[in-house]
This record gives structure tokens, sequence and C-alpha cells, in this order.
């Protein structure tokens, strides 16, 4: 939950910055093309890695064990508090896929937001970190309970599915860059 505030917390910073005019300069062509371009290939990169190291078995298998529930019995301190906030901003930041969505998607909804003033936008991010926050419960649910179906055979099924579902996703990014540049 923490790391998700922190996520929040990037986000409605990315937000005001939009809101106070940066939507306009980053709607430019050439920001398209060079977001497009290099976080596609950055994307292709990461997707082909993720890919070759579940086919050369050399992904790192995740530990399903009872001893990560213990961690969770203690009280939580502000040390822990604090690292959980900033972690779940230098996550989101230095995540490339959070980058080009706002700067192509997220920019899109800023604006569209922004006709209806700061309240649009206010509403738009009360939905969107409710949804954010909805799926981060999802997913911690599924991988505390998940422990009892989730074998090293299936989590390498799915880290090859996601490298997968990355380059497709590096490859749109890559087309709209070229065609962003001709």
């Amino acid at each position: 939950m923490f790391i998700s505030i922190g996520h929040g917390l990037a986000e409605i910073a990315l937000l005001i910055v939009f809101a106070l005019g940066m939507s306009k300069v980053l709607q430019a062509q050439w920001i398209t093309a060079v977001v497009g371009t290099v976080g596609g290939l950055v994307l292709l990169l990461m997707g082909i890695d993720m890919m070759s190291s579940v086919l050369r078995g050399k992904i790192g298998q995740i530990t399903l064990s009872d001893q990560g529930e213990q961690v969770f019995a203690g009280k939580i301190s502000t040390t822990s508090f604090k690292r959980a906030l900033g972690a779940g901003i230098v996550v989101s930041v230095a995540n490339p896929t959070w980058i080009i969505w706002w700067l192509t998607i997220g920019v899109m909804y800023v604006t569209q937001a922004m006709k209806y003033g700061w309240l649009g936008l206010g509403f738009f991010y009360t939905g969107h970190i409710l949804a954010d926050f909805a799926w981060y419960v999802f997913i911690a649910f599924i991988v505390a309970t998940g422990k009892r179906f989730l074998t090293p055979a299936t989590y390498n099924w799915i880290m090859a599915g996601c490298g997968l579902l990355m380059v497709l996703l590096a490859l749109f990014f890559l087309v709209q860059g070229i065609q962003a540049v001709l």
C-alpha cells in the first residue's frame, strides 16, 4: 500500500507539471519521435532479455515460502514507511512504460480533464489512482495467495508471456516513433 502511495505521489506531481503547461511542449512531434523510438528500443531490449532468460533457464525464481508472512507480523516503522514510499516514487519514475504511457496516453487524458479546470483534473486523478490501487490490491492478493498455484513452470510461462507482450508494445512504440520522424 505504501509503495502505491509513492506511485500516486509521483503521478500527482507529473499531473501538476502537465496542467501548468508542459503538456503543450510534450505534444511536439519530435518529442513523440524521440520517446517512441528510445522507449520502444528500451522495451524491446527488456522484452528480448526476459524471453531469452526464460529460454536459457536463467530467469530468477520467486520464493513462495511462508517466511515472508512473518515480515508483516511486526509494527510498521517510520523508516519502513519512508522506504516503501520512496520505492514507489523511484520505481514509477524509472519505469520506461510509465514514462511512455504518461507522455502519450496520459497527456491526452490530462488535456481532456483540464477542459473542466482543476476540478476536472482532480476527478481524473482520483479515478485514475483508485484504479491503480484496485489493481495493486488485486496483485498483492494474487501474490499472497498464489503460492498454492504458482509453480516454477507457470512462473516461467508468465515471464515469457510478459516478455512477448513487452516486445509487442515495443514494436508499437517504435512504429509510432518512426511515423513521427517521417
